[in-house]
């Protein structure tokens, strides 16, 4: 029996095109929204970032995104 990540790579390699095209855009999609959330909850007068989860989950995101990419070649 194949090890779950290896059922996930021939999962994802044998996606179509499209389908996972459209999964990527939904991926860049919400990391833009969690750093324009980011920014947008910046507080000018105390100088800091309220909500640093939104710029962690971005990057956990973009980390994905790469990774798909990679299982993807």
């Amino acid at each position: 029996m194949k090890s779950l990540y290896y059922q996930f790579v021939n999962f994802i390699q044998g996606l179509n095109n499209l389908v996972f095209v459209t999964i990527w855009l939904l991926l860049v999609a919400v990391i833009l929204i969690l750093i324009v959330k980011f920014f947008k909850i910046y507080n000018g007068t105390q100088k800091h970032f309220e909500k640093l989860s939104y710029i962690i989950l971005a990057i956990l995101l973009i980390a994905v995104l790469v990774f798909l990419t990679y299982i993807r070649k």
